[in-house]
Order: structure tokens, then C-alpha cells, then sequence
């Protein structure tokens, strides 16, 4: 774009388009993708995890991080294509085709939708047993009000509460790990801090149930992606788009081992837990007591804020740019705030889908179709890297245009694959009801959408 009028200026230093504010740096994108993820996210599935794995926890985190990095490094290079806020929807449309990026951005959009929902789910749950006088249903609206109120002030403010929560969480996630260590070394559990066994035990060691167990681990890494629904809100989109999603993916894939490393130290016998749903919480009080206990649950309430704060942004930003570009009615979609230039009409919707699923669904479904649509997006990414760089382009880099984007391809496939068969159905009717309005949007897929031009 030219400027007759004054300095030059780059096209990453321009006001975004349509109103969004370029105002977060590097910093600013990876605590944003590590709040999303949260840092004591594996507290939610430990006990399913070590159950399916047979104590290799630490392993199937391991296998789920790799797989992440690989997609990461491919939301990084379609982001420097396209610094556009729509992410997984926007790359595939533009790479591949408008009906697949629709179809793309429509599984996301159910992972999106379900991060605020499952959060608040979560966070009710445990603030009414920290406070039981106040009932679950309420707790469910005191939480939703506080992320709409955060998330209609905008994202720079988004991400300062943001800062608050992950520092509260790390803190809470370093106790957690040195009260383990004391505990170890005054002989319990394992009584060591140095074994092989949660990463390979060889007499309980299967590939499909490390396969099984890395799937639903993914659900902890669920959110590195998010970042790339702020590139309209970031200052150097081309350049720490890709380098926050990698970093956040990591930094939260080595929190998330460490973790579950002591875990399964201090507690080796995967069968001995009352309950697989607080099975992180009885090793929680084993190694500090009821006071830490106390402090730990507040750490799932404040986890249940961040990643739903970030959540419900990215959800209205994905909402946003596929309003945008009449792939879904853009009076609405596309609306933004005069003031704080936030996609308001889309965080209200948020809300409302996230308190009404909070009240009528069950916490394992909704965890289950987490997994479903964020790795079809992911899918879908990295073939957007192949197909894109490899061919279209024509940028011959075997490394980073194909192997690299091909085994974050295949990994993901191989994952997705495994999910249960519950959430492959329910899966695949929200994708059959996707296709079915895009087919009615795009007039028999003959009408493109006014695709969206950085």
C-alpha cells in the first residue's frame, strides 16, 4: 500500500484493517498461548492418562508435544503467508480452497467453543467445592460475567489479566513439583526423582495405548493454535506469530512433563486412585497437605479464567473473519465495538453457548470434542503448508515445505483417528451440519466468499 502523504510505513505497522488494534509484541502472544493451555492443564485428564498409558504419562506427553511442534511450525509458516486474523479457517481457504477453509474453520470453531464451556464446566465445579455455599449454577454465571467483562474491554487488556493468571499458576505448578521432590526423597512412592519408568516401562509398554494416551494429551496443548487468531492484533505479526506458537508450544510441553513426571512418581500404581477425575488432586494433598490443596484448587479456578478469557477471544476472532467474508451473516459477525474495537456481538454469543453447555452437557463429551476438531484443524494446516510453499509457490525446501509439515500431518491424522467412537460420530454430524449450511451460504458451492485481501 502506498502513502503519498508521509513517511513510508510497512504493511505490519499499519492499523489493521476493519479496526483492530496492533498491540501485542512476543511477549505479550506466548503467555497468551500458555494461559490458553494453562500450566496445570494435565490436573484434568492425569488420571485417565496414567490409567490408559500404564504409567507413562510422561511418555504420551512427550509423543503429544512432539506432534504439537510439528503443527506449531506450520501455523507459524501459514502465518507469515497470511497475517490474518482468522488462523486455521484463513489459511486453508486461501491455500487450499474456500469451501475447505470453511469446513477448517468450522472445526476449529467447535474446539473454540468449547475451551470457554469446558472451563467453566471446570471452574464451577471446583469453586463450589471451595465454596459450596454458593451453588454450581452460580458460580457458572459469576465466572462467565467476569470473562465477558475482561474480553469487552479488549485484548490488551485480555492479555494484562492474562499476565496476573499464568504467574499465579506457574507459581502454584513450582510448589506443586518442589513439595514432590521433598516428598521423593523422604521415601515416598518410587523415593527417587530419578526413573525411566513414567517414559517406558517395558512390561506394561503398548504402542496404541501411548498412541490413545498422547491423544488425550493433546487436549493440554490445545491453544498454542489460538495465538494465530491475534495476527490483526499483533505489532510484527510475520515475524512472532509462528515463533510464539512454538515457544508457547514447548514451554507448556515441558510444564506439562515435569509434571506428570513427579506425579507418577509420587504415586507409581496408576490403580490405586479413588477417582480418575481427581486423580491429580489425591497426589496434590499426598505431597502438601490440605492448605495446598486449598491453594491448588484456586490454581483450577484461576486456569478456568485464563483459558477461558483467551478462549472465548479467539473463538469471537475466528467468528469475526468468517463474518467477514459472508461465510456467516456479517451485520452480525463482523460487528466491532466503537470504542474498545472488539467483535462484540460474537463475545456475547460466546457466553451465552458457554453458561447454557456449562448447565446441560457432560465434562468427558465436551473434552472429547475438543480434541476432535482442534487435530482436523490441524490436519488441515499442515497440508496448507505442503500444498501452499510446495506447490503453488513452488518453493522447493523438501525440510520445511514437506517432511516437516507432512509428519505434522500424519501425527495428527494418527491421533485423530484414535479418538473414541462416541467422538468421531458426534464429530462428524457437526461436520455434516457444516456442510450443509456452507452448501446453502455458497449457493451449491458455485459462490466463493468475498475473501478477505491483508
Amino acid at each position: 500500500m502506498n502513502n503519498t502523504s508521509g513517511p513510508s510505513v510497512t504493511n505490519e505497522e499499519q492499523p489493521a484493517q476493519q479496526g483492530l488494534k496492533r498491540v501485542l509484541g512476543l511477549r505479550q502472544l506466548v503467555i497468551y498461548g500458555v494461559a490458553f493451555m494453562t500450566p496445570i492443564a494435565p490436573a484434568y485428564i492425569y488420571g485417565y492418562v496414567s490409567s490408559m498409558t500404564s504409567g507413562m504419562v510422561a511418555l504420551a506427553y512427550c509423543v503429544a508435544m512432539v506432534a504439537m511442534l510439528f503443527t506449531a511450525y506450520s501455523y507459524g509458516k501459514m502465518s507469515e503467508a497470511f497475517p490474518s486474523g482468522g488462523s486455521t479457517y484463513s489459511y486453508t481457504q486461501k491455500a487450499l480452497a474456500p469451501t475447505i477453509g470453511f469446513m477448517a474453520g468450522w472445526a476449529m470453531y467447535m474446539d473454540y467453543v468449547l475451551v470457554p464451556l469446558i472451563v467453566l464446566m471446570m471452574g464451577a465445579t471446583y469453586a463450589n467445592t471451595l465454596l459450596p455455599f454458593i451453588p454450581y449454577w452460580a458460580w457458572v454465571l459469576i465466572l462467565a460475567a467476569i470473562v465477558f467483562a475482561v474480553n469487552f474491554k479488549g485484548i490488551g487488556f485480555t492479555a494484562k489479566a492474562n499476565n496476573i493468571l499464568v504467574i499465579y499458576m506457574g507459581v502454584v505448578v513450582l510448589i506443586f513439583v518442589l513439595l514432590g521432590i521433598k516428598a521423593l526423597l523422604n521415601g515416598m512412592g518410587a523415593a527417587t526423582i530419578l526413573s525411566a519408568k513414567p517414559f517406558y516401562n517395558a512390561s506394561a509398554f503398548s504402542t496404541s495405548a501411548i498412541v490413545s494416551g498422547a491423544a488425550l494429551a493433546s487436549f493440554s496443548f490445545l491453544g498454542f493454535d489460538s495465538i494465530t487468531t491475534l495476527s490483526e492484533e499483533a505489532i510484527r505479526p510475520k515475524k512472532d506469530i509462528g515463533r510464539a506458537a512454538m515457544l508457547s508450544c514447548l514451554i507448556g510441553g515441558v510444564i506439562f512433563v515435569v509434571q506428570v513426571y513427579i506425579a507418577q512418581l509420587v504415586r507409581p500404581d496408576y490403580n490405586s486412585f479413588h477417582s480418575l477425575d481427581a486423580a491429580f488432586f489425591e497426589i496434590v494433598e499426598s505431597v502438601g497437605g490440605s492448605i495446598f490443596s486449598v491453594l491448588f484448587t484456586a490454581a483450577i479456578i484461576v486456569s478456568t479464567l485464563s483459558a477461558g478469557l483467551t478462549g472465548q477471544a479467539s473463538a469471537a476472532r475466528v467468528m469475526y473473519a468468517m463474518g467477514r467474508d459472508e461465510m456467516l451473516p456479517k451485520k452480525f459477525f463482523s460487528y466491532l465495538h466503537p470504542k474498545y474495537a472488539t467483535p462484540t456481538y460474537n463475545i456475547i454469543l460466546m457466553a451465552v453457548i458457554g453458561v447454557t453447555g456449562a448447565m446441560l452437557l457432560p465434562l468427558n463429551l465436551v473434552a472429547e470434542l475438543m480434541n476432535f476438531g482442534a487435530l482436523l484443524g490441524f490436519i488441515f494446516v499442515n497440508l496448507s503448508v505442503i500444498v501452499y510453499f510446495f506447490f503453488k509457490k513452488k518453493e522447493y525446501n523438501v525440510l520445511k515445505h514437506l517432511i516437516i509439515p507432512a509428519l505434522g500431518l500424519i501425527i495428527c491424522a494418527y491421533l485423530w483417528i484414535n479418538l473414541s467412537g462416541l467422538t468421531l460420530k458426534v464429530g462428524f454430524i457437526w461436520l455434516a451440519l457444516g456442510l450443509i449450511y456452507a452448501f446453502y451460504v455458497t449457493k451449491g458451492f458455485k459462490k466463493n466468499p468475498a475473501i478477505y485481501n491483508d
